[in-house]
């Protein structure tokens, strides 16, 4: 690899081959042969290869002992895959009627004597479909042992290092920007949609990277959902509008979550946003080492449940944010739901948000913030207003 490829790396060559190191001796720990990698997000992690090819077949080969990387991909990936990332073995299927790069994946594995091995297979991943698993099934049949890979290497990368939380720190100082940017914009007789661009322009000409997934902008009745509809719509005087949304920097993403209220703020409204600050703020403080995410579960539960708000509350009210590409920003397992058993560590990013849609009086709030898990006290890295927005 030339100097000049080197400096397409998001990251220091020695930190990526540590991280290969790391994987291998996992395998080896698990007694696995080898790993097939399908998931985008685990290839950038590894090796820096950036690409959009993932919605096609592409692979890649991990052995449990040192040899290099194999990656099979298609043609137009083949410059993007030998310049951005530590990988120099790269394989080519070629489209055609018949075309079948399990095929060529398996002859691959032969190369590197893996018939009756134990091959461990990425399958949490948009980069794996089901056609594509069922293409690898059929093809090796019982030539070697496919098994769940068990999210190994999303376990690996849950925990991020120095590097990769200075990266997350710079997306939050562009998602803090953008949410400036869009209550700046915010005013009655605008579509909601015109707050999407403010927010769009604001993290691309900051720097940041398209976003994975669409941002929530729901205003109206439309405040109470919890995904994102079509249509813009005009807001009014008297009026609200949801947001929550992703910025993604290299590939890290954070997000943020808030409410714009327009007109006068009805009490019960504001008492929501009392209630979610508060609950908020109970939930951040369990970010600690030795917390599990089922207790900041509990708390967001008993928080909502205790203000008369039980029937609003999700089943799940948080994740963990961290490399994404398309579909979602959700760098998902794991969740914060009731009981979830993981603990809490330094280095841990997460997303927490307390959404409240009351569907029989129609008022929303929704409010939400990215934290760093510390030794101590978390470190929250995209900031929140300091009290409720309100336009009039």
């Amino acid at each position: 690899m030339t100097a000049k490829a080197q400096s397409l790396l998001p990251f220091p060559k020695e930190d990526l081959l540590a991280r290969q190191n790391r994987l291998r001796a996992a395998l080896r720990e698990r007694g696995a042969d080898a790993m097939l990698v399908f998931s985008q997000e685990s290839l950038f992690w590894l090796t820096g290869y950036d690409s959009g090819g993932f919605v096609f077949f592409q692979c890649a080969l991990v052995t449990a002992d040192d040899r290099p990387i194999v990656l099979l991909t298609r043609r137009p990936d083949l410059l993007q895959a030998k310049i951005t990332s530590t990988i120099e073995d790269v394989r080519i299927w070629w489209d055609a009627d018949d075309a079948n790069p399990a095929a060529d994946l398996k002859d691959i594995l032969e190369e590197h004597g893996l018939g009756g091995g134990r091959v461990l297979i990425e399958l949490n991943t948009h980069g794996l479909t089901g056609w594509n698993l069922w293409r690898c099934q059929t093809t090796f049949g019982d030539w070697c042992r496919l098994e769940d890979d068990e999210q190994l290497i999303r376990k690996l990368r849950l925990v991020k290092s120095p590097a990769e939380i200075e990266i997350m720190r710079e997306a939050g100082r562009i998602c803090d920007r953008s949410l400036d940017a869009v209550i700046d914009t915010a005013r009655p007789g605008l579509l909601d949609s015109d707050l999407k661009a403010a927010y769009l322009a604001s993290i691309l000409g900051d720097g940041a990277d398209m976003p994975p997934n669409a941002p929530i902008f729901n205003s109206g009745e439309r405040a109470v959902f919890g995904r994102g509809v079509t249509a813009p719509r005009r807001l009014s005087e008297q009026d609200q509008i949801m947001v929550e949304y992703p910025v993604a920097y290299r590939h890290y993403n954070v997000k943020t979550e808030w409410t714009i209220l327009f007109g006068k703020v009805p009490d019960q409204q504001r008492q929501m946003y009392d209630v979610g600050r508060e609950v908020l703020a109970k939930m951040t403080d369990l970010a600690r080492p030795g917390n599990t995410l089922g207790e900041i579960f509990d708390a967001y539960a008993d928080g909502l449940d205790s203000a008369g708000y039980g029937r609003a509350r999700y089943g799940a009210t948080g994740y963990s944010v961290g490399i994404s590409y398309a579909p979602t920003s959700m760098d998902v397992p794991p969740m914060i739901y009731p009981g979830a058993s993981l603990v809490c560590e330094p280095g841990m990013t997460l997303f927490y948000h307390v959404m409240n849609g009351d569907g029989d009086s129609g008022l929303a709030m929704g409010v939400g913030h990215t934290l760093v898990v510390t030794e101590g006290a978390p470190e929250v890295i995209t900031g929140l207003p300091d009290d409720l927005t309100v336009i009039t």
